[in-house]
């Protein structure tokens, strides 16, 4: 069937009820590590990951050890995203450079404000 709609109240009722928490700060890079486009989710891999706050870190590494438990080995710097979170018409894929910010929830922490990183560079050289 495939993930909802991106402008569905389905992604509206989602945020609230698992009480999302947009995190202050600049903006951060990384790379799609993957991305499930049936489903409306994947992975960031920050750029740099000891830069993350200690907040988020913590939600990571408590997210991987619980993933180990249920017999799952995960990357415990992948940083969660929804499709609602990707920025309009932005096609993002395995590969993807994208800047993003963070969130805590319920569910431990992802990204959102998913933007594409190339898109800056091509207005720079149009400038030159």
């Amino acid at each position: 069937k495939g993930a909802a709609p991106k402008n569905s109240q389905f992604w509206v009722r989602k945020m609230e009820e698992e009480n999302r928490t947009v995190l202050e700060g600049e903006l951060l890079t990384g790379i799609c590590d993957s991305y499930n486009w049936k489903g409306g989710w994947g992975f960031i891999a920050p750029d740099d990951p000891e830069s993350l706050p200690q907040e988020v870190r913590e939600k990571l590494d408590e997210a991987a050890e619980a993933s180990k438990a249920r017999g799952k080995e995960i990357d415990s710097n992948l940083i969660y995203f929804r499709k609602p979170d990707v920025e309009a018409n932005f096609r993002i894929m395995k590969g993807s450079a994208v800047t993003f910010q963070l969130y805590l929830d319920d569910k431990g922490c992802g990204a959102c404000e998913v933007c594409d990183a190339s898109a800056g560079d091509e207005e720079e050289e149009a400038d030159e």
